[in-house]
């Protein structure tokens, strides 16, 4: 075959708004001659000759549909934008590239948890939250100057860079995303997900505020996610971080599928001495024996979730491939200023005043509401037909339906407020639905108190509840992403201990010194056990990097 065409060589690069209807696709290019020409002709050198392609070489033509969108310098790799399948067909047949398409995986989304205390979170936490003291980053911290120098990456949907726990510790972000809305910044964090993994990793507990493990790390934010994550904003992320020679790499994301690309940006960070930590799933009581990607790749470092009990948390996902384990249960952490949520619940049954503990729905609005109670059964239309709620508080039974429903059926009928009682043990934590907010309040509260109410109701008591959701700075997530930022966390303190480890030295030390869990590990549910700051930093310490590659393969 003579003189094929390598489209995309030559064309000039446009944005990504410019061809919005065309597909994308990354280009693998396994000729570094071949790259290094294209970046050439980037730069506006005119390189490219007429080769035949029996010797590797190509004909360079300046026409063509495709679109050169960027190059991935670090890795070899282009970004390729066409509306035409037979333009891909074309570069695959050159036999010197390999051509995926981007593919969107979904957007990372924390299991929303509250804590199970009548008096809720204040606007920063009154102690170090309880993963921080689990994985011993406070006895690590003297030998680690608490993670000074140490640059972590986080490649997520974003960051608050003006939040009071990490604007000291922010050094640059950077999107890869397209965004419709136009925020001050294009790395802006509008769904809370990025700014909550990178507090656990550094925030800086200045005046008792939030700490993370790492409190003296920096940070950098890539824009990866927005709606779902594109794999080419990932790789593009990894490539970015290669650039910026960043330490730790921490990605609480993940989908079900390899990538030649994928493997190939891995191994390139690597090789540039760059420890990537990665989410092992939350679908681990659907999903057996499996991990996410990139979590399951050889050079990246896969973390499982363990709960306060340090017990394996139901959501985790597991496999030969899991390395290590870190608290992802109830995991307290910053969140763009203001898009926390707290509730206050109390009740007041013939005079006497009682705190109960609730929980905000996901969607619910803020403000404070004391009313008259009614009890609305399931809140379907049925139950409250014949029901005055005007200006009154519907305390529901959970059930049949959802609780949006619910709680339309309720304000619908004049209601101020709704409280949706659990129909099983524990609190009931509830969402209204995607990108959806209440202007009231809509709490959970658990089913021995909703029934103690119920039941004081029946009896002819007068009762009346406080509501109130108040608008905070942090939240309480639970998640394998919640996991992975305490073992990047570590892997940044293990490296400011002792800058010269290779990245996977700084892996062998975090599995080498991980505390053993009592739990089930026949199938390698917790990896290597519970990882452990204050070893891996003392080990690191100890021992210089040639010792360490002495006793690896």
């Amino acid at each position: 075959m003579k003189n094929i065409l390598l489209t995309i060589l030559g064309l000039s690069i446009v944005s990504f708004q410019s061809f919005a209807a065309a597909k994308k696709y990354i280009v693998t290019v396994n000729s570094p001659q071949m790259f290094k020409q294209i970046q050439a002709h980037q730069k506006g050198f005119n390189t490219f000759g007429t080769f035949d392609h029996q010797n590797n070489g190509f004909h360079f033509l300046s026409e063509g549909p495709q679109k050169l969108t960027k190059t991935l310098d670090n890795l070899e790799m282009l970004v390729v934008e066409t509306e035409n399948a037979k333009d891909i067909e074309v570069l695959k047949a050159s036999g010197v590239v390999e051509v995926e398409e981007e593919v969107i995986f979904p957007e990372p989304k924390p299991l929303v948890t509250f804590s199970n205390t009548k008096g809720g979170i204040n606007n920063g936490p009154l102690e170090t939250p309880w993963g921080i003291n689990a994985v011993k980053a406070p006895e690590a911290w003297s030998g680690s100057s608490e993670g000074m120098g140490a640059r972590v990456l986080v490649l997520d949907t974003g960051i608050d860079r003006d939040h009071p726990a990490l604007k000291s510790r922010f050094e640059k972000g950077a999107n890869f995303m397209e965004r419709e809305d136009e925020p001050e910044y294009e790395y802006k964090d509008v769904n809370g997900h990025g700014t909550h993994v990178a507090g656990t990793i550094a925030a800086d507990g200045v005046g008792g505020g939030l700490v993370g493990v790492a409190p003296k790390a920096t940070i950098l934010s890539g824009r990866v996610c927005s709606g779902g994550c594109s794999s080419i904003a990932i790789i593009s992320g990894v490539d970015w971080g290669i650039s910026e020679k960043v330490d730790v790499i921490n990605m609480s994301l993940g989908g079900a599928s390899p990538s030649i690309a994928a493997i190939k940006a891995y191994k390139r960070a690597e090789a540039a001495n760059i420890v990537v930590v990665a989410a092992s799933g939350n679908d681990g009581d659907k999903v057996q024996g499996k991990i996410s990607f990139p979590a399951a790749y050889d050079t990246t470092y896969a973390v499982g979730a363990i709960d306060s009990h340090l017990n394996k948390a139901g959501f985790s996902q597991w496999s030969p491939e899991l390395n290590i384990v870190a608290p992802g249960v109830d995991v307290f952490s910053s969140v763009p200023q203001g898009s926390g949520r707290d509730s206050r619940l109390q009740a007041i049954v013939d005079k006497s005043s009682l705190d109960l503990a609730s929980a905000p729905m996901t969607g619910s609005g803020t403000g404070e509401f004391e009313a008259e109670v009614v009890f609305a059964g399931l809140g379907k239309p049925e139950d409250v037909s014949q029901l005055d709620l005007t200006g009154k508080i519907a305390l529901i039974q959970r059930g049949e339906i959802s609780f949006k429903d619910k709680a339309d059926n309720a304000l619908n009928k004049g209601a101020v407020a709704v409280v949706v009682y659990n129909n099983e043990l524990g609190i009931v934590y509830g969402t209204l639905g995607d990108e959806v907010e209440y202007q009231v309040p809509i709490l959970g509260m658990s089913k021995s108190e909703g029934e103690a109410l119920k039941s004081a109701l029946e009896n002819g008591s007068q009762v009346t509840l406080l509501v109130a959701v108040d608008k905070k700075d942090y939240a309480v997530f639970q998640g394998t992403s919640m996991a992975t930022p305490h073992v990047a966390g570590v892997a940044a303190l293990v490296r400011a201990a002792n800058p010269t480890l290779s990245a996977k030295q700084v892996r062998d030390i975090l599995s080498e010194t991980a505390s053993p869990l009592a739990g089930p590990n026949d199938e390698n549910q917790l990896g290597a056990g519970l990882v452990n700051a204050e070893a891996a930093v003392e080990k690191a310490l100890l021992e210089t990097p040639e010792m360490i590659v002495s006793g690896t393969n």
